[in-house]
């Protein structure tokens, strides 16, 4: 029983401790905002969008923010 109740508290300061660092570090792209991109870099440097998927760069996602009209913003600098 004690195990059990170690194992979960240390599961729950897990949680606590991921929850923390994903909450203050989401950040708006920097899209451009009256030009429509028509194209976007080839370059390989992933983001990982509020909404759980992977782009390719920054540009990607700022080219699914205009076609969707989804406010979509930047939980981290790597794939999700």
């Amino acid at each position: 029983m004690t195990g059990k109740v170690v194992f979960l508290g240390l599961l729950l300061i897990c949680v606590i401790t991921d929850a923390a660092e994903m909450s203050g570090s989401m950040r708006k792209p920097s899209c451009p905002d009256m030009e429509e991109i028509v194209a976007c870099p080839l370059n390989l440097a992933p983001v990982c969008g509020s909404d759980g998927n992977t782009y390719a760069n920054e540009c990607t996602l700022c080219f699914e923010r205009q076609s969707t009209k989804v406010d979509i913003l930047i939980a981290k600098e790597e794939s999700c």
